[in-house]
């Protein structure tokens, strides 16, 4: 496996919180472990676990993955390892992100989905199960079962989490909305031994938060999802259950930066990490700054001769940063994305796998770009649920792999990733189209504006 090794330049991270959730999710899962369902279907094959050696062996793949979710990229690009020398490192992807829905009922105008055309789909169980038995052929610690859309919009959702659990899969999760977190789905999902739940929730007020998440067909509205989110950690508690981890997270925007005390109020007894996140621009337009803070950057640009469009953040504590330069991406060395009809991405912020890596169905090849176009077509013609989609257009596709399919291992040691990895580990990822003009802040080399 690859040892770890950094980077000439310290990386910032887009979610910040007031603890360290990720030290408190390892000791969690660490003490924990005896109740990872994964651990329990283990033990149970073998008859027992007297000596603890199987628990023992569960913590310790855990601890590693952790570790290895940052130090595999910074080894990788440390040691120039692409090819067949990455290959022979046996770096694993450490997480394949499964889309079970592609659908959501939501229509937030921060949303990939009011610029780029993305199909109302879920995936065919038989897709869903290969992928799972794949992954766990190739020593894959964890799988998330969500990308573009809402998971709980699937009801086969627990059915997935639990096979893959009983399978071994050491950590099980997905990102909600939480609008379709009824007690039923609740209690499956706990019972099916999902890991970690992500809630999505902008807004430290009623007034933001329906700003920001309007619903598609229906009003979305923030008593219900605050209950939802509420009761779920009742049914937890009222099974005795400790998994999943339940974890919080905003952006922040020009509305909601000044309601980070009162989010991680109403939050902070029924969650367990109530963190915040750095607003990306999709095409909405939407301001996250303020008056004040955005004449700070202009003078910042001013004295620094960057042009006004150069690439900035501000963290949670208000303090300012502007691009320095790029830094090498992580995401192509630590994880695979799969769409609901099989198309393979390295990146979650290649929306609709603009620059695919391959297929893993022919469905993605068969199928092509028609369920794209029925989307742009209900747009264009204001079908009920895309009235708010006005700026919809078809994803442009920046790469063309061959038309067949391969499997997991096949496409994460193939060439297309390993093109782009080169690209990456050799300091032209922003030479490539799809990163380029990429807005993911963990992307690029932060230096402050205050000297």
């Amino acid at each position: 496996m690859l040892s770890d090794a950094m980077t000439a330049a310290e990386r910032k991270y887009a979610i910040e919180g007031r603890r360290d959730a990720e030290t408190d999710r390892i000791a969690h899962m660490m003490t924990h472990m005896a109740r990872n369902r994964a651990y329990v279907s283990a033990a149970e094959a073998a008859g027992g676990d007297p000596g603890g050696a199987i628990l023992a062996a569960h913590r310790e793949r855990f601890q590693w993955y952790r570790d290895q979710w940052r130090a595999q990229p910074r080894a990788a690009v440390a040691e120039g390892l692409t090819g067949a020398a990455f290959e022979a490192s046996g770096a694993p992807p450490l997480c394949i992100d499964i889309e079970v829905a592609a659908v959501c009922d939501l229509a937030c105008p921060f949303c990939f989905r009011q610029t780029f055309a993305t199909p109302d789909k879920i995936i065919a169980d038989d897709l869903c199960f290969r992928i799972i038995d794949q992954a766990v052929e190739l020593g894959v610690p964890s799988l998330k079962f969500n990308w573009r859309g809402e998971p709980l919009l699937n009801s086969k959702l627990p059915d997935y989490v639990a096979y893959a659990k009983d399978r071994g899969v050491l950590d099980t999760m997905i990102n909600s909305s939480a609008t379709k977190l009824d007690e039923a789905m609740s209690r499956r999902l706990i019972e099916a031994g999902l890991d970690l739940i992500i809630y999505s929730f902008d807004g430290g007020t009623r007034e933001t938060y329906e700003r920001m998440r309007p619903g598609r067909f229906d009003d979305n509205r923030f008593d219900e999802v605050y209950g939802n989110i509420r009761r779920f950690a009742e049914i937890r508690g009222d099974l005795g259950a400790v998994f999943p981890r339940t974890k919080i997270q905003m952006i922040l925007t020009e509305d909601s930066f000044g309601e980070q005390d009162a989010f991680h109020e109403i939050f902070s007894d029924c969650v367990d990490d109530v963190t915040v996140k750095q607003y990306t621009e999709r095409g909405a337009g939407l301001r996250d700054l303020d008056r004040a803070t955005r004449e700070q950057l202009s003078s910042a640009l001013m004295d620094r001769g960057l042009p006004d469009d150069t690439p900035y953040m501000r963290d949670m504590n208000g303090d300012l940063y502007v691009a320095a330069g790029r830094l090498p991406c992580e995401q192509p060395f630590q994880r695979m994305l799969v769409t609901y009809d099989g198309r393979a991405a390295m990146c979650c912020y290649d929306w609709g796998a603009q620059h695919p890596i391959g297929y893993v169905d022919e469905a993605a090849i068969e199928t092509g770009e028609m369920a794209y176009e029925d989307i742009v077509e209900k747009v264009r013609n204001g079908a009920k649920g895309f009235e708010q989609m006005t700026r919809v257009d078809m994803p442009r596709r920046f790469n063309a792999p061959a038309p067949k399919t391969q499997t997991l291992r096949e496409l994460w040691y193939g060439p297309e990733i390993d093109a782009v990895r080169t690209c990456h580990v050799e300091g032209r990822g922003g030479e490539m189209d799809v990163c380029r003009h990429c807005q993911f802040k963990e992307t690029y080399d932060w230096q402050s504006v205050v000297e």
